[in-house]
């Protein structure tokens, strides 16, 4: 019997695609003006985001971290630099080159004390001047609104109901935290909701990929294709219209204030 709060299961249950929206966010905030930004992924998983920008942004400088083995294994590729470990470990020992831009995906959701982890990063000689791009899953999305109506919150192996998420934001309290921590918030974009929601269906097509350990079957597969370049652009368009209702993600830009 597979069950998600099972983590002894398996120890990366992810299928990963990257984030258009954060992507165009680090474009537009980042890339745009220095195509040779120094970029720093933390919890960069299977390297999803990374291959993007290595195919639309070839002179960027990509630095990863991730904890988890079987996640850095396939992310190493992607990236010029690989850190199999956490944030702090890794800039303890880094050298004190500045970064242009650190990406925090679907993680601060995963972190115990997030205002701890923050001030860390944020006090690094590297980051001072850095562009900060942090997606997290909006816990206001209307269909989570609606299943807490009905009295069901049922764990799942990823997206909002992720069996491993410890801390759940919406757009307010994510920026509140920003904030709170001395980052000023320069923009922000939420990523579409409406098909997102049948996300644990569409996640049965995939089930034997990631037994398998192909963490990134989504990305390639025509399906997915087909939905990124003819229906998540239109989809988007409705769904920022409301992001407190009707994003899946927000993603926020930010920096030292």
């Amino acid at each position: 019997m597979r069950f998600p709060l099972d983590l002894q299961q398996t120890s990366y249950s992810y299928l990963e695609r990257p984030n258009e929206v954060l992507l165009s966010l680090l474009a537009a905030h980042v890339l745009s003006a220095k195509p040779s930004a120094r970029i720093l992924d933390v919890g960069c998983g299977a390297g999803a985001n990374a291959r993007a920008i290595r195919v639309r942004h070839p002179a960027a400088h990509l630095v990863g971290v991730e904890p988890n083995d079987h996640a850095a294994g396939l992310a190493r590729e992607a990236f010029d630099e690989l850190h199999h470990g956490d944030a702090a470990s890794y800039l303890d020992k880094a050298s004190t080159e500045a970064f242009d831009a650190i990406i925090l995906s679907d993680v601060l959701e995963h972190v115990p004390d997030p205002v701890l982890f923050l001030r860390e990063l944020a006090s690094a000689p590297a980051l001072r001047n850095a562009a900060w791009i942090i997606s997290v899953p909006n816990y206001g999305v209307w269909y989570n609104r609606v299943r807490t109506l009905m009295g069901s919150f049922d764990y799942a192996w990823s997206g909002l109901y992720d069996r491993t998420h410890l801390r759940f934001y919406t757009r307010r309290t994510i920026q509140e935290l920003l904030r709170y921590i001395g980052l000023e918030v320069q923009g922000d974009s939420c990523t579409p909701s409406l098909v997102q929601s049948m996300a644990p269906l569409l996640r049965k097509l995939f089930d034997k990929n990631v037994d398998q350990g192909e963490h990134l079957s989504l990305g390639d597969s025509k399906m997915f294709q087909v939905y990124s370049r003819f229906v998540e652009p239109a989809e988007a368009r409705v769904c920022q219209a409301w992001p407190e209702l009707l994003g899946f993600q927000v993603v926020t830009v930010a920096r030292r204030a």
